[in-house]
């Protein structure tokens, strides 16, 4: 081997563990996103101490939002817990559990980015769903084109991901 390859196999080899240690800079995004899911905690908390005292004279329709916007808040917890396990799994490293939790986390090792891709547009069309019936329970005081454009989001949405999964099936069957 002439000393051009030897340098050309070394180069590649550093350029190779440089891009694999990248892996890395993803770090600080995950911990912004753990962040959020504790800011996202403190909201859901927020509103169950706004709503308590309130919930004996509220109206039907207040406490129907107030549970909607708290199962909203829920989703985007979802599709944050989502991101982060995924893509630590898939991008840094596996991940660590205590003992008595082995296995507790099989599924996030299992999945692909297909099947990332339609858990997140399924929250997305389910938190997009939750703002359209939030919505219709204040109708009277929402402008109908307000009301229209959130409708052709969802249904845009909606599209969206029949497309994701129509796609990746048709991946699918041609891999087989």
């Amino acid at each position: 081997m002439s000393d051009f390859q030897r340098a050309n196999v070394r180069v590649a080899r550093n350029l190779s563990r440089a891009v694999f240690a990248a892996r890395w800079i993803m770090v600080p995004i995950y911990l912004g996103l753990l962040l959020s899911l504790i800011l996202i905690a403190e909201k859901v908390l927020q509103k169950l101490v706004e709503a308590v005292p309130k919930l004996l004279e509220a109206e039907s329709s207040d406490v129907i939002l107030t549970v909607l916007t708290m199962v909203d808040l829920s989703l985007v917890a979802n599709l944050v817990m989502i991101v982060m396990f995924t893509g630590w799994e898939n991008f840094v490293g596996r991940l660590r559990s205590g003992p008595r939790s082995e296995g507790g986390m099989s599924w996030v090792s299992g999945m692909d980015f297909s099947a990332v891709k339609l858990k997140l547009i399924a929250s997305v069309a389910a938190i997009a769903a939750i703002q359209l019936l939030e919505t219709f329970v204040h109708i009277d005081k929402t402008p109908p084109q307000e009301a229209w454009l959130r409708l052709l989001i969802l249904l845009g949405i909606g599209v969206t991901g029949v497309l994701l999964a129509l796609m990746d099936k048709l991946a699918s069957s041609d891999d087989h």
